[in-house]
């Protein structure tokens, strides 16, 4: 899978990198630099409904999917009927973003957004929009082919694109520069030529109807590729700001260095870096139902056995070479999740995508019910 910087400026997940969150709208009852950007994406939350409780939620984080369960009960004696929506956090198309993407994706679901009810899939809808300054030009973009997101199906479709917009005829440039969406003067290429330059913020929104059956309790599931942040990782972050972002223990600081010692003999020329992904998830966000989440369970998965990984969360337990487990009832989230998981430079990535084969296709969600951890929780 070959990743591609696409320049688009940062936006924010919820929930831990790509996480968004979901709104609920009720209706009426009768009788939703050298590091690339992330986008921060969270779970559904609704607006506030005294008759809805969240009896549990169950999060599992990796590099490669976000798989979040939630069980609902309606506690009065009537339906709740809404409208559920899934924002994803705003995309600042311009040139100081670096997403990384697999070549490939849907133009608008690019995360892969999948919702299931009851067992049952639920195929959302879509709305994409675009503004500048606050103002919509949605239209104006699709009169001249340009996608909201500036991705396309392939990466020979999105490179065609790029070079649509650097030849675009002068009245088409007047129109899109009068709007403040695309100029030609801040970017230039082989012999000085004008390069198109995006300027506008995306909006996408996923969202289906969803009734809260009376004094029922329906279990809702969504997954999605998140969007990690990636940078170069020394041994001068180890005391940085990072420290307490990620509360690094000395056992990750001792494994740290370790692994940096090793990348240093592997290519003795080179400056010892390893590669570093944020993955942030916004639990703040989220307590849009009647009191606390009865119970909460969380699973963090490591792509390789190799891999280092350290994050804010007290009574994280490691229950395989792979994974890290926390359960707690009665659950009000005080703060967001930053995942940081660290792994050495390689000729390629196949170690990671073998392990992501390894675990794709089974529930990677964490299950409270389970039997308690006992291993203790150092962070690598």
């Amino acid at each position: 899978m070959w990743m591609k910087f696409l320049d688009l400026a940062a936006g924010a997940l919820k929930h831990g990198a790509l996480a968004a969150g979901v709104a609920l709208l009720v209706v009426p009852p009768a009788s939703a630099n050298d590091s690339s950007a992330s986008l921060d994406v969270d779970g559904l939350h609704f607006t506030y409904n005294p008759n809805i409780e969240v009896e549990s939620e169950a999060l599992s984080l990796s590099l490669d999917e976000v798989l979040v369960g939630y069980h609902f009960r309606n506690t009065s004696d009537h339906d709740i009927s809404t409208l559920v929506a899934f924002p994803l956090p705003v995309m600042y198309i311009g040139e100081d973003g670096n997403y990384v993407l697999p070549d490939g994706r849907d133009p608008v679901n690019f995360i892969d957004f999948q919702v299931t009810v009851d067992g049952k899939p639920v195929k959302p809808s879509a709305e994409a929009k675009a503004a500048r300054f606050g103002v919509d030009v949605t239209d104006v973009l699709r009169k001249y082919g340009i996608p909201l997101t500036m991705l396309d199906k392939s990466d020979t479709a999105t490179i065609a694109l790029h070079e649509k917009l650097d030849d675009l005829p002068e009245d088409a440039r007047n129109e899109l520069e009068r709007y403040g969406v695309i100029d030609w003067t801040t970017s230039f290429g082989a012999n000085d030529k004008p390069l198109a330059t995006t300027h506008w913020e995306t909006y996408i929104t996923f969202y289906w109807f969803q009734t809260f059956p009376a004094k029922r309790t329906i279990e809702v599931r969504h997954s999605y590729h998140p969007v990690p942040r990636y940078f170069f990782f020394s041994d001068d972050d180890l005391t940085s700001d990072m420290r307490p972002k990620y509360c690094f223990d000395d056992a990750f600081t001792k494994a740290t260095r370790a692994m940096l010692k090793q990348m240093e003999e592997a290519k003795p020329d080179f400056a010892a870096y390893l590669q570093g992904r944020e993955l942030r998830y916004v639990l703040t966000t989220a307590g849009n139902w009647h009191g606390p989440i009865g119970k909460f369970s969380l699973r963090i998965v490591k792509p390789s056995p190799e891999a280092l990984v350290s994050l804010c969360a007290n009574g994280l337990k490691r229950t395989s070479p792979t994974t890290f487990e926390l359960t707690e009832t009665d659950y009000s989230p005080g703060e967001d999740l930053n995942v940081l998981f660290l792994l050495p430079f390689s000729p390629d990535d196949a170690q990671r995508k073998a392990v992501s084969r390894t675990i794709r296709g089974r529930d990677l969600l964490p299950h409270p019910a389970a039997a308690t951890p006992s291993a203790s929780p150092s962070n690598p």
